[in-house]
């Protein structure tokens, strides 16, 4: 489970001057590159779009910021009075009604659980709980603390009804994390907003996410530069009309007992990963991208893994050498 999102991905630099001189001799608009920045989600999301009316592009930004903070503070598990703890807390048996966003997102989660076997899982709350207490106190937690956390932790625990937009909760203390697609479904959100109002030559970057539109003007594409286990890209990529995330541990880690732990969650052990792997997946949308690269990460057999979904393309890359490396689809090229 990815719960801390990476910057993994970095955007290259591209230009910030208009568009050619031809353009500018004609008696069309020319279209100006525009950017913002937001803290969100415990991290900073950047959009770049090109707008003919600058004043209306970043109005039409502020308004798609202002629709992902919305959603980020409805589905975070860090504020106790947020809608996902509330619903958390309910009473079990009692369906509760839920915002949309919400309710979508954790039925997008729920058949993404399924699909990945667990390997993205937003039910382990319990054990992200347990890897924040020991990125704090550097303690490696007892197996009984682990073992008490696992029986928290199930998708089993909550039954959804769709007509009537309810989610109930099925068992006392269970604790919900969307930190491994509550971003990539933030970022598709506000590339949405953005093309509805007719800018779709834009880039939102949220951390290890980033959802891409149509290319900059004269440009084949948006050169993404990926990075794995150093800072410094070793590949970039002209990339449009898609999203991407990469999901590893070149931030999200700890040593505890003498010994390194990933943020992303063992499922055999309950513990941080203590072998380093980064992987990065290319589908049409960021809330399928952002959990899928987590899954990616935690997989023994991530081509079996990804035979269900044929329209990504994956590249997972492991610290052990003699581990190949699993490359398909556009990384390929």
């Amino acid at each position: 489970m990815r719960y801390l999102l990476l910057p993994i991905l970095l955007l290259s630099s591209c230009r910030q001057d208009k568009n050619t001189a031809e353009e500018t001799q004609s008696n069309e608009p020319t279209s100006m590159r525009i950017e913002s920045e937001r803290p969100l989600m415990g991290t900073l999301f950047r959009i770049i779009t090109y707008a003919k009316d600058p004043q209306e592009g970043y109005l039409a930004i502020e308004k798609s910021f202002d629709l992902a903070e919305d959603f980020s503070n409805r589905a975070t598990d860090y504020d106790p009075d947020s809608e996902l703890n509330r619903l958390t807390k309910s009473k079990p048996g009692i369906p509760i009604a839920v915002s949309k966003e919400l309710f979508d997102v954790l039925i997008l989660a729920k058949k993404l659980t399924e699909e990945s076997e667990g390997l993205f899982d937003p039910t382990l709350g319990p054990l992200t709980h347990l890897w924040r207490k020991t990125r704090r106190t550097k303690e490696v937690p007892s197996e009984e603390a682990i073992a008490a956390a696992r029986s928290r932790c199930g998708i089993g625990f909550l039954a959804f009804d769709e007509k009537k937009q309810t989610v109930t909760v099925k068992r006392q203390g269970l604790q919900l994390d969307l930190g491994g697609i509550a971003k990539g479904y933030a970022a598709d959100l506000i590339y949405d907003h953005l093309a509805k109002e007719g800018f779709t030559q834009t880039l939102v970057a949220a951390a290890g996410d980033l959802r891409i539109g149509d290319a900059p003007p004269e440009r084949e594409g948006w050169n993404i530069g990926l990075r794995t286990f150093r800072l410094k890209p070793n590949k970039s990529l002209p990339l449009r009309n898609c999203a991407v995330s990469t999901s590893g541990d070149l931030f999200q880690n700890v040593t505890a007992g003498g010994k390194f732990y990933s943020h992303l969650i063992d499922l055999q052990t309950g513990l941080g990963l203590t072998t380093r792997r980064a992987a990065s997946v290319i589908m049409p949308e960021a809330k399928m991208t952002d959990p899928l690269a987590t899954a990616a990460c935690l997989s023994n057999n991530p081509k079996a893994l990804f035979r269900k979904f044929p329209e990504a393309s994956i590249r997972i890359v492991y610290e052990d050498r003699k581990i190949p490396s699993i490359i398909t689809g556009v990384f390929t090229e």
